[in-house]
């Protein structure tokens, strides 16, 4: 293991980005697309569980996931498990697993199969908030402006309506895992892909934090529990 990159990870404490899932297009459901964007903020307001990926393309301030996969669930208590892909700098991206349980979040990115403790990870992103009705996607969702459908896509097989419009600056920063430093609120690009099944779950978001930048979360297996242990 080289010491710059044990290094590297030491400094990701109290900033560990985590806290922290398409198809043809066709024409649209016809439906009043923020009529759509309510009951789908409605319904991830009941999520508890669901597997999640992010990806981020492009630079991102202070975002050092690149890419992250795994299980979540915040009942009885949040808890996840995963993977994530990290910009180390200088020395490059690495990949390590993640365990998410009481209020911590563990990884072995400084040497695999060694878990440490990185704290909550709350100052760039918490796993928890994906799925909190107040502070996630639901809220996104709550707040979203200027809804146009743009047609009909598949999602892993699930048909959805591809929905574009604008979010707070604040809710995209805190979805994406990044923040910055203050300034007045505004709205950035963002898409919605909402399942047409019915249960209208948000099955994708597509959101600009910054000019050439994106962060993807694409979400399935809704309802999944989450049993997650502290590493020994």
């Amino acid at each position: 293991m080289k010491v710059g990159l044990r290094i590297a990870a030491a400094a990701l404490v109290g900033g560990f980005a985590l806290s922290a899932c398409t198809g043809g297009s066709s024409t649209g459901s016809g439906e009043d697309p923020a009529a759509t964007v309510k009951a789908s903020a409605e319904a991830m307001g009941e999520v508890t569980g669901a597997h999640v990926l992010l990806t981020s393309d492009g630079q991102v301030p202070n975002l050092k996931a690149k890419r992250l996969e795994g299980d979540l669930s915040t009942k009885p208590a949040p808890a996840a498990t995963g993977t994530v892909t990290l910009d180390m700098g200088s020395l490059g991206e690495a990949t390590s697993k993640f365990v998410y349980v009481d209020g911590s979040l563990y990884s072995d990115v400084a040497e695999p199969g060694t878990f440490v403790n990185y704290g909550d990870g709350n100052s760039i992103y918490s796993v928890a908030l994906v799925l909190d009705p107040e502070r996630g996607l639901a809220n996104l969702l709550k707040n979203f402006q200027d809804p146009k459908e743009q047609g009909s896509e598949a999602v892993d097989g699930v048909e959805a309506t591809k929905i574009s419009g604008t979010a707070s600056s604040n809710d995209v920063m805190v979805m994406a895992g990044s923040r910055m430093g203050p300034q007045d609120e505004i709205q950035l690009p963002t898409t919605l892909w909402i399942a047409q099944d019915g249960s209208n779950h948000l099955l994708k978001a597509e959101m600009e934090p910054v000019q050439d930048a994106t962060v993807t979360l694409e979400l399935s297996e809704f309802g999944k529990q989450v049993t997650a242990e502290k590493p020994v």
